[in-house]
């Protein structure tokens, strides 16, 4: 059975929650006429089944404060989670919690009302993190309401701390929570999703960094738009960087080197661009940043402090722009005149070279006739000579069994291995350099090379033929 109030709480314990000088007056008042506090939403009552245990088991041993309400009805200004339990008791058929001893506190105005509830339940107990960021921010704004009506002597931030304990590093941080963080952020304190600690570094980012940080912790920052990203390079080109980018060659270099010593971005003066009458509605702010890059950022027009997006451009992203404009017309038609010359010479190179390939690879698919020097039947081996265009030789191995089944246009083997003999009989290079390193006189696997090697020694026999 529960023991209720006892007269002796209401006698000995007057003094315990009184103004200085004077004593509590407690009265037992109807439960059913007490109601709660709206600005009570700040704190969450959660599960009271172990206060209610505790009140059902020893009595409610400390009053409620309320204050007068209409209709002769009260409103509570402590004691929210006490009464929570005690209604509960009551709706249980537990007798003795019909009537809760309180005590009746006169208004001093909706602010100070508000502060004695922030007060009553600072320290009463652990607060969440979103109450204690709902309770800086209701308390704040009261005490700035006093202060600007003349009522608060002092600092703000030293009479929060005298109220709810809080040192200044805590109430600064909960101060650039509650003002820098975006409502999504607050709103996943308050529904305990993340911490104090992570919505406080999510108030030194930029507003769209903070939710992706809020869940991941980390941020990254939204590239700039298509149009933004154009009218960055326009301005570039047309204005910030033209004295430069007119003396640069747009016809021999690519946009990889076009800028190489040619071209110094730290010389941009810092400019911000209004395309808040375009279909982007932001600011633009481009900046040099190191030799050859360019940050650009958009920036919000209600507050120029919040970056929206942000991207960087090299010079080589200003290259077609600037070539439209710059390239010199006279230079460009002298190179494509070089360009065709150039052209029309390897053409007529390929086609040379590509007669003395032919006549090679005749001479290869013939290698079967060619002078024999020897065959090793046992082995499989057969090796050729052919003459060289310096008296020297070439001699060609190859195995038997790589021949190819089927006719093929060229040579006929699969494999072969040769070395070049000089004039007068001793190994030389390949080029017939007799000075050639040892290395280079063994014999070499030549593969497909050797229908090159062979055409050289045709064109360059053919060449001493036209000496003579």
């Amino acid at each position: 059975m529960s023991k209720g109030f006892s007269i002796n709480d209401i006698l000995g314990s007057t003094k315990a929650n009184a103004p200085a000088g004077q004593k509590m007056q407690v009265v037992m008042l109807p439960a059913a006429d007490i109601e709660p506090n709206p600005e009570n939403s700040i704190y969450e009552i959660g599960d009271v089944s172990m206060l209610k245990a505790d009140i059902a088991e020893r009595g409610l041993r400390s009053p409620l404060e309320v204050l007068p309400a209409k209709g002769g009805r009260y409103m509570l200004i402590a004691g929210h989670r006490r009464w929570t339990a005690c209604r509960a008791l009551t709706a249980e058929g537990v007798a003795g919690f019909e009537v809760l001893p309180c005590v009746i506190r006169q208004s001093q105005g909706e602010d100070d009302d508000l502060i004695a509830l922030i007060t009553s339940n600072a320290t009463a107990r652990e607060l969440t993190d979103g109450e204690r960021l709902r309770q800086y921010r209701a308390l704040k704004q009261a005490l700035e309401r006093k202060k600007a009506a003349g009522a608060l002597d002092g600092r703000i931030r030293d009479e929060m701390s005298r109220i709810t304990g809080d040192g200044t590093g805590t109430l600064g941080r909960l101060n650039a929570i509650a003002n820098n963080c975006v409502p999504e952020v607050l709103a996943m304190v308050e529904r305990g999703e993340i911490t104090m600690t992570r919505a406080y570094e999510c108030s030194k980012l930029y507003k769209v960094q903070q939710v992706e940080y809020a869940k991941i912790k980390y941020a990254s920052m939204p590239p700039i738009t298509d149009m933004s990203r154009r009218a960055a390079i326009k301005y570039l080109v047309e204005c910030g960087l033209a004295d430069q980018l007119k003396k640069l060659d747009y016809v021999r270099k690519s946009e990889w080197n076009y800028a190489d010593r040619g071209l110094d971005a730290g010389k941009l003066e810092p400019v911000t661009l209004d395309l808040t009458e375009g279909e982007t509605d932001a600011l633009l702010r481009i900046e040099p940043s190191g030799c050859y890059n360019f940050r650009v950022r958009m920036l919000d027009p209600a507050d120029t402090n919040e970056v929206i997006a942000e991207s960087s451009l090299t010079t080589r992203d200003l290259f077609d722009a600037a070539k439209r404009l710059y390239i010199n017309k006279d230079d460009l038609a002298a190179y494509k005149a070089e360009v065709k010359g150039k052209r029309d010479q390897e053409r007529a190179r390929q086609e040379e070279a590509g007669k003395w390939q032919a006549l090679a690879r005749q001479e290869l698919e013939a290698f079967d006739s060619w002078l024999l020097v020897t065959r090793l039947k046992e082995l499989g081996l057969t090796i050729r000579e052919r003459k060289m265009a310096d008296g020297g030789r070439l001699i060609i191995a190859v195995d038997d069994l790589t021949r190819f089944s089927g006719h093929v246009d060229g040579f006929q083997y699969r494999e072969c291995f040769a070395v070049r003999l000089g004039p007068n009989g001793e190994r030389a290079g390949r080029d017939g350099d007799i000075n050639a390193l040892e290395w280079y006189k063994r014999w070499y696997s030549t593969g497909a090379g050797i229908e090159g090697y062979i055409a050289e020694d045709i064109q360059r026999a053919a060449r001493e033929a036209k000496k003579k």
